[in-house]
């Protein structure tokens, strides 16, 4: 099909003079995307299709009246200058016209008129979605990221995390690819068990080039993997799979068949030991803290996220969590320090983390807030050059466990092995080197009170005192440069 072009224009045509055309009216938009039919007398000819763009506009503003107020976008543009309402409308107009456009790439079908003006209205909000997709599970999971996405920016309450949507999207991704690769469509009605695992090898097939693919909606190219995905990869896609097709399940207004048990506990890979084992030394530690990074922002935000994260042992998630979260001072009972209340929605916990010297020293020039440092990938990126430049190079083993290709034993420099989620086992990894006694450590790392009631977040509160000052104990033991407050 070509690509669709949009011609809008005032729903009343009539041929009067601005004098008597000084009310509003109404904006249609002519959709033509190339598609030909056969006329009355026989011939073909291009049918576009029209919908109103639920809009209107005085015609002065929307053109000349020398050409009857046809549409003129330097007219138009400069008379709603101040007003961006239509130019939304218009936009979100053209984004759903892409969505859908990529959407019929990826099942190779071209949609009549009708159709294409069906699936517009029902992505617009206009229609009811009589049937998700016809029961196609892509078509679900593209509903679903939607309507996460609209509840996210609602702010509405229980909507599920930036993160999560992530998931789901790169889930999607998976499927077109799958669809593109096998030429079918898979649907909850043809889903069986064979066909579940059929799917992860065709994608583990594609990751190692065996199968070609061109994804139009997956803008960032997949690099090739020669051994295809890890095991612990499959597994987290899986998980997310599963989820989606469990919700499904569950949905009320989806009537659709299933033949896959969602429900069993086999389709999912069983977990797996880590790939490394890695930690930062303390020492190490030390040569991080002291790194002039200079004007470079990539470097200072890799030192400074180390330095967080291995003296918090807060995760990535739990960075973003309690990134509202201001430093609070605790001064009785002959304590005196500084913590930070860490909500983990991963875990659904919270606890009050004690900040060392180090932290506090950073979070000083973030108005004793946590900093924001972007998205996972690009913070693994700037750790590894900041490792690299610091010439921690000691050789470390690393097991890539297959999914299909069985165990491929590397020894690999620090450097590059590297990642946020080794800070957990590096605040964990040097305190116990220093004696510190582990349940203090796994107050901190693996917090299990969970607020269930008012009463209980009373209750947790002390609780997490308890734990902090206990915690504060441990370390005031310890002679170190760096485990100090």
């Amino acid at each position: 099909m070509k690509e669709p072009t949009i011609r809008y224009y005032l729903e009343n045509r009539n041929k009067l003079s601005s004098k008597v055309r000084i009310r509003k009216e109404p904006i249609m938009a002519e959709i033509n995307y190339g598609y030909t039919g056969v006329d009355g007398k026989g011939k073909k000819r291009q049918k576009p299709f029209r919908i109103s763009l639920r809009a209107s506009i005085e015609p002065f503003k929307f053109g000349k009246e020398s050409e009857n107020f046809k549409f003129d976008y330097t007219v138009f543009s400069k008379a709603t200058r101040n007003n961006a309402s239509i130019r939304t409308k218009m936009g979100r107009l053209q984004e759903n016209i892409d969505l859908l456009v990529d959407r019929y790439v990826l099942a190779n079908t071209i949609p009549s008129p009708n159709e294409f003006k069906h699936d517009l209205l029902i992505e617009l909000g206009r229609n009811e979605r009589e049937v998700i997709g016809e029961h196609s599970i892509l078509d679900y999971l593209y509903f679903k990221i939607r309507k996460s996405e609209e509840e996210s920016d609602m702010g509405k309450r229980n909507s599920i995390s930036v993160g999560t949507i992530k998931s789901y999207r790169t889930l999607s991704h998976l499927i077109e690819n799958f669809q593109l690769a096998t030429k079918s469509v898979i649907t909850f009605e043809n889903f069986s068990n064979t066909k579940y695992w059929e799917f992860w090898n065709v994608i583990d097939d594609i990751l190692k080039d065996k199968i070609k693919v061109e994804n139009p909606n997956q803008k960032k190219k997949q690099t090739k993997q020669e051994h295809g995905y890890l095991k612990t990869t499959i597994r987290k896609y899986q998980s997310t799979f599963v989820k989606t097709l469990k919700d499904a399940k569950e949905d009320t207004e989806l009537k659709a068949e299933f033949l896959l048990n969602v429900y069993d506990k086999n389709l999912i890979l069983e977990k797996e030991e880590a790939s490394k084992d890695v930690y930062v030394t303390e020492d190490e530690l030390q040569k991080i803290i002291k790194y002039d990074a200079g004007d470079d922002e990539d470097l200072r935000m890799a030192k400074e996220y180390m330095i967080i994260g291995s003296l918090t042992g807060m995760r990535f998630e739990s960075m973003s969590d309690s990134k509202e979260a201001e430093v609070q001072v605790y001064n009785e009972d002959g304590y005196n320090f500084k913590y930070i209340h860490s909500k983990q929605n991963k875990t659904s916990t919270e606890i009050y983390i004690p900040l060392l010297e180090p932290v506090l020293n950073i979070l000083e020039k973030y108005d004793n807030r946590l900093p924001k440092y972007g998205v996972n990938p690009t913070i693994n990126k700037h750790i590894k050059t900041l490792f690299e430049k610091l010439k921690f190079d000691r050789l470390e083993d690393e097991i890539l466990r297959t999914y299909r290709s069985g165990e491929i034993r590397l020894k690999k420099p620090l450097h590059e092995l590297i990642t946020t989620h080794d800070c957990k086992k590096t605040f964990y990894t040097n305190l116990y080197n220093n004696k510190v006694l582990p349940s203090a450590i796994d107050n901190m790392t693996h917090p299990d009170a969970t607020q269930k009631n008012r009463m209980a977040k009373v209750y947790n509160k002390s609780n997490m005192l308890d734990k902090a000052k206990m915690f504060v104990d441990e370390i005031n033991k310890i002679d170190s440069n760096i485990y100090k407050f």
